[in-house]
């Protein structure tokens, strides 16, 4: 029933776009003939393995023929080119926080509040210096994600740059046959 719904909207969408449709003399509506036309369909490939085939794989093939397809596809490929750029830091990061729980008993003990303020500024250097790291690391990830923006215009670049020069390479062949056919037809002598 939902996917009937669906389709009543998209057709009550269709009608506000193109105008109120003509019934049929039948009294048939589009919904009907849609009924019909997928029962007519489906009798249609019954038997037939191949066709069956096709419709199946239907999805799929709009799936490639996305014209977004590739730039998804490449955004795929930029965020798994960061994550293993990034993925060492994580995971000594992941390690420092399952130290940090396992010394969480610890670290809430009356005798960690007698801390020496020599220590208590060491801690704070050492908390000055992991903000910094931590800005650093937020720089490196911009200065990464710009990267691969670039990087992705150079490549998008070099491949209309390979199209043109592919097409190019394509008229030049062409004009060498016709030059070879040319030349080929003066060095045939004429038959009497």
């Amino acid at each position: 029933m939902e996917a009937l719904d669906i389709l009543e909207k998209r057709i009550d969408a269709l009608t506000r776009v193109l105008g109120p449709v003509r019934e049929a003399d039948t009294g048939e509506g589009i919904v009907d003939s849609l009924c019909s036309a997928n029962a007519l369909l489906s009798e249609a490939t019954t038997g037939r393995t191949q066709l069956q085939q096709c419709v199946s794989r239907a999805g799929e093939l709009e799936k490639y023929l996305d014209p977004n397809f590739l730039d998804e596809h490449q955004q795929v490929r930029s965020k798994e080119v960061y994550l293993n750029a990034v993925a060492p830091e994580l995971h000594t990061q992941a390690e420092q926080l399952e130290r940090i729980k396992q010394l969480e008993p610890a670290l809430g003990a009356e005798y960690f509040r007698s801390i020496p303020s020599e220590c208590l500024d060491q801690l704070k250097q050492v908390t000055q210096n992991n903000g910094e790291y931590a800005q650093q690391s937020e720089l490196i990830e911009e200065s990464l994600i710009l990267a691969m923006k670039r990087y992705g215009e150079i490549q998008e670049g070099l491949l209309s740059s390979l199209d043109a020069m592919s097409e190019r390479l394509d008229q030049v062949e062409q004009r060498m046959e016709q030059k070879k056919k040319s030349d080929l037809n003066k060095d045939v002598p004429p038959t009497d």
